[in-house]
């Protein structure tokens, strides 16, 4: 009897056990997927970004570049973003403080990248043609600006447009940028929110000048019949440039200036050098081969307020710099012009109050003199 009870008793512990067992193998997938799902919390993506190093030796940005001013200052970098199938443009990052090593978020794909210093609010004389595709995407000056100056003495072609300068601008092209899918990973602790961009590639790029700086020296003889300069223009220079190869456009453009730095070359006050410096896009050699001619025209005002005009041809002067440049044209170099004027003898119709000690006292406002020895 007591044999039957142990043996009921014993079946009923196996059952017990095997029924256990069972409901443990029906709960421990359920056990794996809660640690799944609690794993998930920690699931991260990241988004990888393009890192450009960009190098602006070559501009004169850099305190070792000879055309250095620190008045102006690199603000930071803007970029364009086109798309390289379509070659249209689908993103314009604002400028980046971080201009020596800016970083891009951009969406999985092919792109070519456009660079410049600064802002677009920050070179108000230049327009940037964005509905342009990348190939052609160009700067150029702002010339819409109605009776800018008046150019009734001028030879240039009726449909010739006139402008200011245009302000420094460098630029450089990255080609075919692969930004790849964003990265979906799994870490055991905490993922750290600052690390869900990732830098995956690293592009060296060289930042290079677009605009070239024109510098003209006049030698005038006479300059004691002068009162004041009115506007002066230099016409043959690219009203543009292409941002991808930094290649002066064949649109022209006459560029307004004013020649009044005035430097004296005799005690007797009758000769000066008259100098200034602009930018401007350069010039386009395929022009230069057309026959283009760069003309000057300069316009004294007397002291008997009459206009005087000089103009002069300084074609040969820009052949001879293109032959000596032909190799590192693409270097951030000067162009220089010079050349000699000599004015007719005027004298003032009513002369003024003679001042103490004689003589006349001719207004030669507005001059920037520049103080130098006189060199005999």
């Amino acid at each position: 009897m007591r044999t039957d009870v142990f043996f009921h008793t014993l079946q009923r512990v196996r059952r017990v056990a095997a029924l256990r067992f069972v409901v443990l193998l029906l709960l421990l997938p359920a056990v794996l997927a809660s640690c799944n799902r609690d794993h998930l919390y920690y699931e991260i993506t990241n988004q990888p970004n393009v890192q450009l190093n960009i190098d602006w030796s070559q501009t004169a940005f850099s305190p070792t570049h000879p055309a250095y001013d620190p008045e102006n200052a690199l603000n930071g970098v803007t970029i364009f973003a086109f798309d390289a199938a379509t070659r249209e443009l689908v993103a314009e990052f604002p400028p980046d403080a971080n201009w020596r090593k800016p970083k891009l978020k951009l969406a999985p794909g092919n792109y070519g990248l456009v660079l410049i210093n600064d802002s677009r609010g920050e070179l108000p004389s230049i327009r940037f043609n964005v509905d342009r595709t990348f190939d052609e995407f160009d700067a150029c000056v702002i010339t819409d600006a109605p009776g800018l100056i008046n150019t009734s003495s001028l030879t240039a072609a009726p449909d010739t447009v006139y402008s200011y300068m245009p302000e420094y601008l460098t630029s450089a092209a990255v080609r075919e940028v692969c930004v790849q899918p964003v990265q979906n990973e799994y870490e055991y602790d905490h993922p750290d929110a600052s690390n869900t961009h990732v830098t995956v590639q690293e592009i060296d790029v060289v930042e290079r000048s677009v605009t070239k700086r024109i510098n003209i020296k006049v030698n005038v003889k006479g300059i004691n019949y002068c009162k004041a300069m009115q506007p002066s223009f230099m016409s043959g220079l690219s009203a543009s440039a292409n941002l991808v190869t930094r290649q002066p456009e064949k649109r022209q453009v006459v560029y307004a200036f004013n020649l009044n730095n005035r430097q004296f070359r005799n005690d007797a006050h009758t000769e000066a050098t008259l100098s200034q410096s602009f930018n401007s896009f350069g010039f386009s050699e395929e022009n230069m081969h057309e026959g283009t001619r760069f003309l000057i025209t300069l316009n004294f005002l007397l002291v008997n307020n009459q206009t005087y005009t000089a103009s002069a041809d300084v074609t040969p002067q820009l052949e001879q710099w293109l032959e000596e440049h032909t190799i590192d044209c693409d270097l951030d170099l000067d162009i220089d012009i010079a050349f000699d004027v000599t004015l007719p003898e005027a004298y003032p119709e009513d002369p003024d109050t003679p001042q103490e000690g004689g003589g006349f006292n001719p207004e030669t406002s507005p001059w920037n003199d520049i103080e130098q020895d006189i060199v005999m």
